[in-house]
């Protein structure tokens, strides 16, 4: 069971802790370039322990939204590498080794994608900001690095890591680029599956086995989704045709500002409303309320 909480508070921080209940919290629920909702970035929370699902470039914006920064979240997990998910991770990085505490945040992550995110992406800002020691800096001079573990769920090859109480299993996805057929074929880009409890699908392409799997054990699922059909998203569309039993399960988020006028992007030949509650699904998730896991 779960229940919904308000979380904006103009005067206290949202807490990072809580009295041992699993807590999802989205900052921003919006596209790579939405504005009015910020970017698709997630607190998971449970006990003392909490990590946030990617950081865009909106996402310490989105942060202070909640009245947290980049110095207070200190575990952070990126699942791929497009701006909307690692774009904050330059001043997590600099904001943290200069004006932050003792030791560095901790970072979830493959080795193979440590790599990549490293040189294709974050070394251009980071590596020589400073002398040290005559060495370019790395990765892991700025983050205590956590890694995963190669398992299976549910058949599927997944990674674990144990973060506290919260189990996270990261979950390959087909999300780019385009052209890939499958998951061996993209670029990495991984959802999460949090205490067996909660599925996100992280971005994706519509990859139906990819819901239906998960579904058969999932208490809630969250599911990116675009309002056009066509690219590296999960389009509305798509997500239709899934059976009645999943959408039931399913909130919707990494959607577009348009999301509140369907006349704009639903199709008179389209058999569903754009108003997901009356197609089947729980709703768009909103930004700022906690999911609280009973």
């Amino acid at each position: 069971m779960y229940k919904l909480t308000d979380t904006f508070d103009q005067k206290n921080p949202l807490p990072l802790t809580t009295d041992g209940e699993l807590r999802i919290v989205f900052v921003g629920v919006g596209s790579a370039f939405a504005k009015r909702n910020r970017q698709s970035n997630i607190l998971i929370i449970q006990g003392d322990h909490h990590l946030l699902m990617d950081c865009g470039t909106q996402g310490p914006l989105a942060l202070n939204d909640v009245g947290l920064d980049v110095k207070k979240v200190r575990t952070y997990l990126p699942t791929h590498s497009h701006a909307d998910h690692i774009g904050g991770f330059e001043e997590i990085m600099l904001t943290n080794r200069y004006f932050g505490k003792p030791t560095p945040p901790e970072l979830i992550i493959l080795r193979d994608y440590q790599e990549i995110l490293w040189t294709k992406s974050l070394s251009g800002g980071a590596e020589y900001c400073e002398a040290n020691q005559g060495r370019p800096l790395q990765l892991n001079d700025f983050f205590e690095i956590l890694r995963p573990k190669a398992t299976q769920v549910l058949g599927r090859k997944c990674w674990v890591y144990q973060h506290g109480p919260i189990e996270v299993v990261l979950v390959r996805t087909r999300h780019f680029p385009d052209s890939a057929d499958s998951v061996d074929e993209s670029q990495w880009c991984c959802g999460l599956y949090i205490n067996r409890r909660v599925w996100i699908s992280g971005d994706t392409m519509f990859d139906r086995e990819y819901p239906e799997r998960f579904a058969q054990e999932a208490e809630l699922m969250f599911h990116d989704c675009q309002l056009f059909t066509g690219g590296v998203h999960a389009s509305y569309e798509e997500l239709m045709t899934l059976s009645p039993e999943i959408r039931a399960k399913c909130y919707l988020y990494h959607f577009g500002d348009n999301w509140d006028q369907p006349e704009t992007w639903v199709r008179e030949s389209d058999k569903f409303t754009g108003v997901p509650e009356e197609d089947g699904f729980l709703g768009w998730a909103e930004p700022r309320v906690a999911y609280d896991f009973l």
